[in-house]
This record gives C-alpha cells, structure tokens and sequence, in this order.
C-alpha cells in the first residue's frame, strides 16, 4: 500500500506520482485491527421490515427482553477476553511473511462487540447497561431501528463509558431520510457514532430507480461523511427461506453501480462500506494505479499483469481474518463472520455448522483445531477459488478469499453475468480520488 505525507499544497494533484496517491496512513479503511465480535443480545423488533433476519421465535416470545442471561454472556466475555490476549501473544508476534497478523504486519489492537440482532433500543435501559457491563470491550456496536431512544444510548454510555455505535436498519420504503439524518446528528451531539445499513430487496428496487433511491434517500445524508452500508438479502431460516425479496446478482450489480455513479458524481460525502473500501483496495494493493486516470477511472486495457497466485499466502491470509471475525449466538456457539455482500454471520441461519461452543471450550482451543470447521472451510474456500468458472480465471481471487464469497456462494450462488466481487460498482467508485480519499480520511476519525 502506498503511505505518505498528505501534500498540503492545494495545488496537488493525485497523478503527481504517476498514480493516485491515498494518504493512508492511521487509516483504517481497508485494515484489520480489530478482534470483530458479533454476539446474539437481542431479536426483538416491533417493525416488520422485508427481508428482516430477526428469529421469529425470539421476536414473539422475548420482546423487551435480552435472549442472554447474564450469566452466558459473562462466559462469553471471559472467552473474548482470554482470546483476546492470546491473539496479541501469538498472531501479532509471528515472523511469518505469509500471515495478515505479524511482528512486521498488521497488528490486533482492540476487540469490539456488535450486538445483533434486533431493535436494541426497545430493550431498557437496566438491560442495556447489563450488557454493556458485561461485555467489557471498549468498541461496541448496537443494531437498532430508526428510533427517538437516542438519548437511551446516551445514558447506557454514561453508566459504562466506551466508545458506542448505533448500526441503524434504514429501509427507504418505509423511513424518511430526514428522520435518519435527524438521528444521526443527535447521535453524535451525545459522542455516539453510527451509520445506516440498506439491505437491498426487490421491494427496495421496485419501489425506487437509483436515481430516486440517491436523491430522495441518500442525498439527504450527503453532507454529514457518514458510512452507509448496503447488505444483500439472502434466503435463510428465519426468512422461512423465502426467495420473494431475492434480487438476482446482475440485477443488484447494475443498480448499485448505477447508484455509485450518482454519488460520485454528486460529490456527496458518504463512505459506502464495504463496497467502496475495496475500490481503495484494489487501485493500493493491485496496483490498478498504474492504469488509473482521475475521473475516467481504471482503464482496464492496461492493467498490470496479474500477480502470482500463492495459495499458501492465501490460506494464511484469510485464516487470520476468519480466526479475528466472529459471531457467539444465544446458545455460545461459535461462528466466522463475514463483511463480504453486508455483513453475514456463518451460522446455521445460513447452512453452517458451529466452529464449536465455548461454554466449556476456550476459543482459541476450536478456532486452531487441526481438522476442525475452521480448517474445513478454508479448504473449500481454497478449492472453489481455483475451480469455480467465474474465480479461476480472475485477477482478484485472492481478496475474494478473505470475504467468505467462495463459502457464500455454496448457500446462494451468483448465478449470471456479475458475481459477488460487484466489480461494476467498484469502478464506479474508483473514478473519484478525491471521493476515495475523503473516505480514508473518515476511517481515520472513526479510529475503528
């Protein structure tokens, strides 16, 4: 990747360089340093959103309520926190070239807990406060709805200081962009950070154009340099399995590269994540620089040649970001997490089988099990890297491998022209340094 000094002359051009030159550094668009843990507090939600991944089960019969005890959530943070050092003693201290996590690589700083999945901001404020207690990580991430009970977090922040987020369910069918930016500002006059997550449905895309969907819905947010994340639907267990809100592959490609272009070109300051963030990846750690031009974007006639594939470098790569990518469900079962189309947990919901439970098993002992599910899983990510037609022939493999797409695909494929890389849309946003770098530059603030 390319770090270096930002150039404080406004004259400065990004093609100085002979290439766009990002100001990465402190940055942490595109970097791992988190120990990302995903726990099931909460599937209570009183709203009834297409494509809504809330359990039916908890959702009608522990409304108001946490669906952890005390008591297994005090195991779980006793199991994060033991990981914890574990990671920082034994990945961040390899001399290995071939790992993510390494003495000379990146390093594991924190832990954070996303607390998933339903409308946290139902539950009260006492409940609140127990969890975030009892998950004593400084990072924490509430899911929550469009709701008023901003000044809730607040207090829940108060009673146990940390750094909070609020990951807002935004379905522009239904909420009003005002609302949203309303919230948003109020959440930061209480120092509570956060951004809305668009899940793309085919009620989304019958409802509005892209056109419609950026100006109505995204442009209102424009101003405020706030990430905005787009998940796509899938069918899963707490769906009942439905296909009806399914949007096919092409289909969604062409309409998010259609919104990608009307938010560069107008100039709005938003992050999209993770979409985006691999637009910075592929023009820094591809080395598509070298055929890139400010406001054209990449001109795919003179990439570079493709670089060599190491399957070794591969593994180890993606192992250390499943091994720092995890989801704990109300049962203490243990699962990878994935930040590929949205963010998916790879749990039964989805097809997948527990890495293991840690009520008696600590999780470095299931996560390093010679054999085990973690081991099986990158053997089939491994093999369908390099058998499937869409990623055998393609440059971009390697970054496919660490996102799960290849595990994804085996419970929903990408059939059609497009596939889960959503290389269309990334160009889009590549066209833009200016807008690139705004995003790095908000990674940046976030500090996370």
């Amino acid at each position: 990747m390319n770090f270096i000094p930002k150039q404080g002359n406004a004259g400065h051009h990004p093609l100085d360089n002979g290439g766009p030159v990002f100001d990465r550094r402190d940055s942490t668009l595109g970097v791992m340093d988190d120990l990302q843990v995903a726990i099931h507090t909460y599937d209570g939600c009183s709203r009834g959103c297409p494509g809504c991944v809330v359990d039916k089960h908890f959702k009608n019969r522990a409304r108001g309520e946490p669906i952890m005890p005390h008591a297994d959530l005090a195991i779980a943070q006793a199991r994060v926190s033991e990981y914890y050092d574990w990671v920082r003693a034994n990945l961040n201290t390899r001399d290995d070239p071939d790992a993510y996590f390494s003495k000379d690589g990146f390093q594991v700083n924190h832990y954070s807990y996303t607390m998933r999945f339903g409308n946290h901001s139902e539950l009260p404020t006492d409940d609140l406060i127990m969890i975030a207690d009892t998950l004593a990580a400084e990072y924490k991430v509430w899911s929550t709805a469009p709701t008023e009970e901003v000044p809730k977090f607040a207090d829940v922040r108060k009673a146990v200081p940390g750094r909070y987020f609020l990951e807002i369910i935004y379905d522009p069918v239904a909420d009003d962009a005002a609302f949203i930016r309303d919230m948003i500002l109020e959440m930061r006059s209480h120092d509570i950070l956060g951004y809305p997550e668009v899940l793309v449905t085919q009620r989304l895309l019958n409802a509005l154009s892209p056109e419609q969907f950026v100006d109505e819905y995204l442009a209102p947010l424009g101003d405020l340099d706030v990430q905005v994340q787009f998940g796509r639907y899938s069918p899963s267990k707490t769906r009942s399995y439905s296909t009806t809100q399914v949007v096919p592959v092409d289909q969604e490609v062409d309409f998010l590269t259609a919104v990608a272009k009307r938010v560069v070109d107008q100039k709005l300051k938003l992050h999209p994540i993770p979409i985006a963030e691999y637009a910075v990846t592929l023009l820094d750690e591809y080395e598509e620089l070298t055929a890139w031009e400010d406001g054209k974007g990449v001109n795919l006639d003179a990439l570079p040649d493709e670089q060599p594939f190491n399957a070794k470098r591969i593994m180890e790569k993606t192992r250390d970001i499943f091994l720092t990518s995890l989801y704990v469900d109300h049962n203490l079962d243990l699962f990878v997490w994935s930040e590929s189309m949205g963010q998916h947990v790879l749990d039964w919901n989805f097809g997948f089988k527990a890495l293991g439970n840690i009520r008696d098993r600590s999780i470095q002992d299931i996560v390093t099990e010679r054999g085990g599910v973690v081991d099986q899983m990158l053997i089939e990510v491994m093999r369908n890297l390099m058998t499937h037609p869409k990623c055998g022939p393609c440059r971009y493999k390697s970054f496919c491998a660490s996102h799960a797409v290849p595990l994804f695909r085996k419970w929903h494929d990408d059939d059609g022209k497009h596939c889960y890389g959503y290389l269309p849309v990334i160009r889009e946003f590549q066209r833009d340094y200016r807008f690139l770098q705004n995003m790095i530059d908000g990674f940046r603030d976030l500090e996370f």
